[in-house]
């Protein structure tokens, strides 16, 4: 990956430390609460796919698409409950979000190297906390403002623009291997899965470039690049 000369970071799950942990503590409380005997996990699982299989025509936030999808997982599962304490539950739980602890000092060993977020988040959201954080990137593109998640080209490519790099010449890095891995190898982004959980590759799923513990694994990639 010599050619690299710019990166692009997802945020929940890679930079900063809510991002499915968040999702597995909601879906816990819902089956404590509703659904005695079925797996926090499965539960998960079933909102992922009436959330990712949302029609955004027209765009939905973060927001209005995690109370639409909540309210049809709660529909399949028979449920007759309000989705929105839940809801609420989660955005507070993403607005605490901290930086993982070697990011920082990460993106000071990069300095000078163009980055961007690419995140599947609402806008003033996102940039609170990264403010919050005190992290600092030449570009902060969600899902938000470019009215497209993750994994739609469209979120990269406005992301490229922004840094006016080639796509041959971007590294992005995220936690997902099918939003991320697989939406930026699309475009032909190298990229770059952080898999902090030490979790299996699903031998179907997209292949990343570089698999790495946490963001410290990136600095020999831009070290031989320099």
């Amino acid at each position: 990956m010599n050619r690299i000369r710019a990166i692009t970071f997802d945020a929940f799950g890679t930079i900063v430390d809510t991002g499915r942990d968040a999702l597995i503590g909601i879906s816990s409380r819902i089956v404590r609460d509703h659904l005695s005997g079925v797996a926090p996990e499965a539960f998960l699982e079933r909102w992922d796919v009436h959330f990712f299989g949302i029609d955004h025509d027209p765009f939905l936030t973060l927001a209005e698409a995690t109370r639409v999808s909540l309210a049809q997982a709660f529909k399949e599962y028979g449920l007759d409950a309000d989705p929105e304490p839940y809801v609420e539950r989660l955005q507070r739980e993403w607005m605490r979000a901290n930086a993982y602890p070697e990011v920082s000092a990460v993106l000071e060993a990069l300095d000078g190297i163009p980055r961007a977020v690419v995140s599947n988040a609402d806008d003033a959201m996102l940039r609170e906390i990264l403010a919050r954080n005190g992290l600092e990137f030449d570009a902060i593109v969600t899902s938000e403002s470019c009215r497209a998640y993750k994994p739609s080209p469209a979120i990269f490519e406005v992301a490229i623009r922004e840094l006016g790099v080639a796509p041959s010449k971007v590294l992005h890095v995220g936690d997902s291997l099918e939003a991320d891995v697989g939406g930026a190898r699309n475009l032909g982004i190298a990229t770059a899965w952080v898999n902090r959980g030490r979790e299996p590759a699903r031998p179907a799923g997209p292949t990343p470039d570089l698999e790495v513990a946490d963001l410290t694994g990136l600095l020999p990639v831009f070290t031989r690049t320099r």
